[in-house]
């Protein structure tokens, strides 16, 4: 769940093989991604049409009504997330689907159980079979919790909540998908078998999800034809005060009735519309284009920007990624870029006003040597990395990730402190962490340093870097850090050297 372009750019490019496909057969998404097993939906899951004007919104809401006459509709906010359909048997929750090609889709029931607050079963009176459908999805608060350990940890945040969630989602990593807060939402209904009355409305049929205790719509507006737009506004002015994403209105005929007599086409109801609310978007300046050195010499370019007020917050820096990325937008210092909030929190660069280019705007050209330590860097597919160990920059970050909660965790020995500390010789590698004295460090901070002495062995090898399966495959085989410690390089030996030797919780017990 990892988008290469920004969610505007996706639709505008649907919206174009959409209308290449008039003439030709229609054409829908498919979510299955091959590694889960496949399960074919008792009722067709459909997809919504989309709005994305006024004029658009209004033409369809106009259409349904010189059909129908004066109806009432539903408004509701457009959650940004995954698709999943839910059946129920004899009141039991047995599967979870997503929505695959609308036909059949992804079975990730397994995952789906671990998300908190969608009820087991339902209560007595609900129909023998039913697929309750609505979307996974991933609030703002948990989304910063994850990207705040991830920054401290020294690993990349994620740009976008939907992204997560879907991730997520289809993980294989049960550990994960435990540790990861998932929300889910329901507001629609695909198969439902049995004595048990329908009910008549949309607005029916959210009082009866709550009933059965399963998560609804928290904002459900009911407006006449001429108040649709109305109410569309009123709730894209409301979004930045919502806990979760969205990125559009849903408008639904509220009678069920109508709904029926209107039908569906190939892919949508013809009686539902989703609205999509244009990005937040601004343009400024690129002043610069700097490359950060990660604890792994990999280059990360970023954009400094004209500070620029986006979404309530100023922007001055945006991740460009990779040199791959620069040269598919041709990013120019100097040129006047487009700048839009990815999943209106990570600021992301979407374009480049070419008409405002000033003629002695010079292609970038990216450095083919460390800009900190003066080694040749080496290109590895997208990625540029500095291959010396020694690198100043590549001894911060390491330091820097060893301290952190995801290694072993030594409270005070921030950035700023490990800056000064290698600027001044005094640390050149992780295991001089352990050398320093009142004289270096504060009092508090020697004796956070003095207490990771007697970290586990996974603590370790976490701060040295050493991914979970990888770790886990050398504590099959080995014991303690000395054992390992040809295996894991420089850091590993130096703090053998030391003395160092923790051992796993495993063999501790």
């Amino acid at each position: 769940a990892a988008p290469e372009i920004s969610d505007a750019e996706y639709d505008a490019l649907k919206r174009e093989m959409r209308a290449l496909e008039k003439n030709a057969a229609q054409a829908v998404g498919d979510d299955r991604s091959g590694e889960w097993p496949i399960y074919r939906h008792r009722e067709r899951m459909l997809s919504l049409e989309k709005a994305y004007t006024e004029a658009e919104l209004r033409t369809f809401v106009e259409k349904v009504a010189s059909k129908s006459g004066e109806v009432l509709w539903v408004v509701e906010p457009k959650y940004d997330g995954l698709a999943i359909s839910v059946t129920y048997e004899g009141g039991k929750l047995v599967r979870a689907v997503t929505r695959g090609n609308g036909e059949e889709g992804d079975d990730v029931t397994a995952n789906f159980w671990k998300i908190a607050g969608v009820p087991k079963e339902l209560p007595t009176g609900a129909p023998e079979v039913v697929e309750v459908r609505g979307e996974i999805f991933m609030d703002y608060a948990e989304f910063a919790r994850i990207n705040a350990e991830r920054a401290e940890a020294g690993e990349e945040v994620f740009a976008h909540p939907r992204n997560l969630a879907a991730g997520t989602v289809k993980s294989k990593d049960a550990g994960e998908v435990a540790k990861r807060r998932l929300s889910a939402v329901f507001y629609g209904l695909g198969a439902w078998e049995g004595a048990a009355k329908q009910p008549e409305t949309q607005q029916a049929l959210h009082a009866l999800l709550k009933a059965w205790g399963l998560p609804g719509v928290e904002r459900v507006t009911v407006v006449k034809t001429d108040e649709v737009w109305g109410a569309v506004e009123t709730l894209g002015r409301g979004r930045a005060k919502l806990a979760y994403p969205t990125d559009g209105a849903v408008v639904k005929v509220d009678s069920r009735v109508i709904q029926d007599a209107l039908g569906v086409s190939d892919e949508a109801p013809r009686w539902a519309v989703a609205f999509k609310y244009p990005p937040d978007r601004v343009t400024t300046r690129l002043k610069a284009i700097t490359l950060q050195v990660g604890r792994t010499g990999v280059i990360t370019p970023v954009a400094e920007l004209e500070p620029v007020k986006i979404g309530g917050t100023t922007v001055a820096r945006a991740t460009l990624h990779n040199a791959d990325e620069i040269a598919r937008r041709d990013l120019r210092v100097g040129d006047y870029v487009f700048v839009e909030k990815a999943g209106e929190i990570i600021p992301a660069i979407t374009g480049v006003d070419v008409e405002r280019r000033g003629e002695g705007v010079a292609v970038f050209v990216f450095s083919e040597k460390c800009q900190v330590c003066d080694t040749g860097l080496v290109r590895e597919g997208a990625v540029v990395r500095c291959p010396n160990g020694k690198c100043v920059a590549q001894v911060k970050r390491r330091i820097e990730f060893f301290a952190t909660p995801a290694g072993v965790g030594i409270k005070g020995l921030g950035p700023a402190l490990i800056e000064r500390l290698v600027e001044s010789g005094k640390i050149k590698g992780v295991a001089d962490v352990y050398k320093l004295t009142r004289e270096d460090v504060p009092e508090r901070v020697l004796a956070e340093i003095e207490r990771s002495r007697t970290a586990e062995l996974e603590r370790f090898l976490a701060g040295l870097g050493v991914g979970k399966k990888r770790a886990a495959e050398l504590m099959a085989k080995q014991r303690d850090l000395r054992a390992m410690a040809d295996e894991l390089g420089e850091d590993a030996r130096a703090l053998v050297a030391l003395g160092m030797n923790p051992q796993s919780l495993r063999e501790k017990k």
